[in-house]
């Protein structure tokens, strides 16, 4: 059982399971802009956010000890080998891309790395002076991932891909903010003003739940027009997100496994939509 418990812990609290779900949003990438799926490219991207991961954890793990004790707890088991994989993770994330990308995807790949360790050591304190902007640099450096694979698969930039990125980023502040009720405390007290730490949790919850529906009638709209038919199914993740949402105004719901299990997981379903929609639509 404590192997067990172990192996859980890690997944969640080792950042694993997000990262299989920023792989799945190069995946469902791939799918929507109809190119050969570059499964390499998969591992390529895990390895990128475990680097980032590890290393935000071990930046920040003496404050997270004040509030996210499991993870913590967890996280101090090889606490002093973080910086070793850290390593290991970004070696391995640049060795993979130098052999099998090409110049354009090494470059903005070596960029997505810079902007995620930037992040936790200079880009995070500007959200004590502009509200929210931890918020919009997370759900824009998700939405870089759509360039990333794009560049990846030698894939020309065209209305299709700048459609992607701005419905995409539109749907990663729903999820980047919404991980931010679960570190309001954390927050606080780095004197960060997060989105649900300036509207309060409720009117944050119901904010949500404006963009969310906003994207659905952006989605709904572009597929008329630009994105593939078969994207119809991605509605789906919207009740997905508005159960999530709704889930949050219960005070009594465990927030962190809401956060880190239910809203990061997400983008896991998306690629099974996706097929779904190519299996069923005309």
């Amino acid at each position: 059982m404590k192997k067990f418990e172990f192996i859980w812990n890690e997944f969640v609290y080792g950042g694993h399971w997000f990262s299989i779900s920023a792989s799945s949003i190069a995946f469902s990438t791939m799918i929507l802009l109809d190119v050969k799926i570059k499964w390499e490219f998969l591992l390529i991207v895990y390895l990128l956010i475990q680097c980032i991961f590890n290393y935000n954890h071990f930046k920040e793990i003496k404050i997270d000890a004040l509030y996210n004790s499991e993870r913590t707890n967890h996280l101090n088991i090889y606490h002093k080998y973080l910086p070793l994989l850290t390593f290991i993770y970004g070696v391995g994330f640049l060795a993979m891309l130098f052999y099998f990308g090409n110049y354009f995807s090494l470059i903005f790949g070596g960029l997505l790395l810079l902007l995620g360790l930037l992040f936790t050591t200079l880009f995070k304190k500007i959200t004590s002076k502009i509200i929210g902007f931890k918020t919009f640099y997370a759900a824009f450096s998700l939405s870089l991932l759509i360039i990333f694979t794009a560049f990846y698969c030698s894939y020309s930039i065209n209305l299709i891909l700048f459609n992607l990125f701005v419905l995409f980023s539109l749907r990663f502040m729903v999820s980047s903010s919404f991980s931010d009720i679960k570190d309001i405390n954390i927050d606080k007290k780095r004197n960060l003003i997060t989105l649900p730490i300036y509207f309060g949790r409720r009117r944050f919850l119901s904010f949500l739940h404006i963009l969310n529906f906003i994207t659905f009638i952006i989605l709904f709209m572009t597929i008329l027009q630009i994105t593939p038919k078969f994207s119809i199914f991605l509605i789906f993740s919207y009740i997905y997100t508005f159960y999530y949402l709704e889930k949050a105004k219960n005070t009594n719901v465990d927030i962190k496994s809401l956060t880190n299990i239910i809203a990061d997981g997400e983008f896991i379903f998306w690629p099974f939509l996706l097929y779904m929609g190519l299996i069923l639509t005309p």
